[in-house]
C-alpha cells in the first residue's frame, strides 16, 4: 500500500478548500461592516456639509463687509456699559456717514458718502465719534442736543451730558445697526479659528478614525472653555454710583455680560438684570464696606440654554456618531475531514 499517495490527496483538497473559503471571505463583507460603514459615511457627510456651509457663510460675510466698507461704513465693538440695553458690552456697532443739520455748525461739512437731504443728524440718534483730545479712541453715545456751536452727546446710563463739544471732523458716523453679542463673537473668532486649525493638524497624526474623532470633540470643547474663561463674556457688572436714601445705602449697577445675572450685596438685597440693564441693590443696614457679587441669574430659560450649549458636543456625538473603526477582515478556513 502506497501510504505517501493516501496522505497527499487530503492535503490538496484542504488547500483547495482554503482558497475557496478565502475568496468567498474576500468577496463578502464582514459581519457589522455595513452598519459601521454607514455610520462613518454619515459622520463624514455631516462634517462635509458643515464645512461647506461655514465657508459659504465666511465668504458671504467677507463680501458684505467689503461692500459696507467701500460705501463709507465702519464697525466697532462696544467695550463699556455707558449705552445700557441699547448697546450692551460686546455689541457690534455698524455706522454710516451722516450730515450735521444746517445751522448746527457754521463751518458744516458733509462727510463723504452722506446725503445732505433728509439724512441729517437728529437728537436721539446713536453716534460714533472721536472726542476732541482723545486721540483715536472712538465713543458711541446718543445725541443729546444739536446747536450752532456743535453736537453734544450723552450715554444712556451716565445720567449726565458729555463734557465735549463735537464738530463735523469729530463725527465718524451714525449707527445704522446695533448687534448685541456679535462683537464678542468676533473678538473670540481669531482664537477659535486658530485653535481649530491646530486641532485639525494635530488630529491628523491620530491614525484610528474613532480616536481621531474623539480627540477633535474633546479638544474643541477644551478650546471653547479656555477662550470663554479668558474673555468672560457671560457674567459681569459695573458699579455706576452709590447713594443714600432714608439712611439706607444703595448701589446702582449695570450688567456687562451676555447672560442674565443676579447681583447680590453681602448682608443686603439683590437685583436680577439682563444684558445692559441698570438696577439698584440695597446695601447692608449695618453700613461699612459692602461686597457685591454677580452670578448667573435664576432664570430657568437661561439655565436651559446654558445646559444645551454645554451638552451640544455630547448630543452631536450621539446623533451623528464618531467615525467607526473599520473591522479587520477575517478568513475562515474549514479543515477538511
Amino acid at each position: 500500500m502506497d501510504i505517501h499517495r493516501l496522505t497527499r490527496a487530503p492535503a490538496s483538497r484542504r488547500a483547495d478548500g482554503a482558497r475557496a473559503d478565502s475568496a468567498l471571505a474576500d468577496s463578502a463583507p464582514a459581519t457589522g461592516a455595513p452598519a459601521a460603514g454607514a455610520r462613518a459615511g454619515g459622520a463624514s457627510a455631516v462634517v462635509t456639509v458643515v464645512a461647506v456651509l461655514a465657508l459659504v457663510v465666511v465668504a458671504g460675510v467677507a463680501v458684505a463687509a467689503l461692500v459696507f466698507h467701500l460705501g463709507g461704513g465702519h464697525w466697532f465693538v462696544v467695550t463699556s456699559s455707558s449705552m445700557g440695553r441699547a448697546a450692551p458690552v460686546g455689541t457690534l456697532v455698524l455706522t454710516q456717514p451722516v450730515a450735521v443739520p444746517d445751522g448746527a455748525v457754521p463751518d458744516r461739512a458733509v462727510p463723504d458718502g452722506a446725503s445732505s437731504d433728509g439724512d441729517a443728524l437728529q437728537v436721539g440718534d446713536v453716534l460714533s465719534f472721536r472726542p476732541p483730545g482723545a486721540g483715536d479712541a472712538v465713543y458711541t453715545h446718543r445725541v443729546a442736543s444739536i446747536g450752532a456751536d456743535g453736537v453734544r452727546t450723552a450715554g444712556d446710563t451716565t445720567g449726565t451730558v458729555d463734557p465735549w463739544l463735537l464738530g463735523p471732523s469729530d463725527v465718524v458716523g451714525r449707527a445704522v445697526a446695533l448687534l448685541p453679542g456679535v462683537g464678542t463673537l468676533l473678538r473670540a473668532l481669531p482664537w477659535l479659528a486658530g485653535g481649530a486649525l491646530v486641532i485639525h493638524v494635530v488630529s491628523l497624526r491620530v491614525r484610528a478614525a474613532d480616536r481621531r474623532g474623539a480627540f477633535r470633540v474633546l479638544a474643541t470643547c477644551l478650546l471653547v472653555s479656555v477662550v470663554t474663561a479668558v474673555q468672560r463674556p457671560f457674567v459681569g457688572a459695573d458699579l455706576l454710583s452709590t447713594t443714600v436714601d432714608d439712611g439706607r445705602g444703595w448701589a446702582h449697577v449695570v450688567s456687562t455680560g451676555l447672560a442674565p445675572i443676579r447681583v447680590q450685596a453681602e448682608g443686603g438685597g439683590h437685583v436680577d438684570l439682563v444684558s445692559g440693564a441698570v438696577g439698584s441693590v440695597a446695601l447692608s443696614p449695618s453700613g461699612g464696606r459692602a461686597d457685591l457679587v454677580a452670578a448667573l441669574g435664576p432664570s430657568p430659560l437661561g439655565w436651559a440654554v446654558i445646559a444645551l450649549v454645554c451638552c451640544a458636543p455630547l448630543l452631536g456625538v450621539l446623533v451623528v456618531g464618531l467615525p467607526a473603526r473599520r473591522p479587520p477582515r477575517h478568513v475562515r478556513v474549514e479543515e477538511a475531514r
